[in-house]
């Protein structure tokens, strides 16, 4: 059987594949979420940051199985882009130098000893800002789109 229009379809999938190429992930936008700070506490050195879209206690409750004496929520991020601002600061964290991860996986890190909590809430605030700057400029904030913190951080 003779197909006429298979050369068009192939060539229509081939500029299909080369437009996802030029593709700009910021407008598909994965909408609000929550980043998430935990510390142990039974070792205060040990902290999680992570990304949710449920609520943070629910994925509390589910991590308290890898830490014994349960977790603690340090500080919470809701904003569009939550996903872009968790991994950025994920990679931040895993590049710093003498940055110590744990066995419990990627996500897991070890304090350093001129470090505290609140430096990590403060890398954490300031990579969503860094992010809404962005979106900004490529036009894929909402306009009444707010980053939102708890416990409430100063805003300077």
């Amino acid at each position: 059987m003779n197909y006429p229009n298979r050369r068009r379809g192939l060539s229509a999938m081939r500029k299909r594949r080369r437009h996802r190429q030029n593709y700009v992930p910021w407008f598909k936008t994965r909408g609000w979420g929550t980043i998430y700070l935990v510390q142990s506490r039974s070792e205060p050195e040990l902290f999680k940051v992570g990304f949710t879209k449920r609520k943070t206690n629910t994925r509390r409750n589910e991590l308290k199985r890898l830490v014994d004496g349960g977790l603690r929520i340090v500080f919470t991020v809701s904003m569009p882009h939550a996903y872009v601002t968790e991994q950025r600061t994920l990679k931040g964290l895993a590049g710093r130098w003498l940055g110590r991860r744990d066995r419990r996986g990627t996500e897991w890190f070890r304090l350093r000893r001129t470090e505290t909590i609140d430096d990590i809430s403060t890398r954490i605030l300031r990579s969503a800002r860094q992010v809404q700057f962005e979106a900004r400029l490529k036009f894929s904030w909402a306009k009444k789109s707010k980053i939102r913190t708890f416990p409430a951080q100063p805003t300077s």
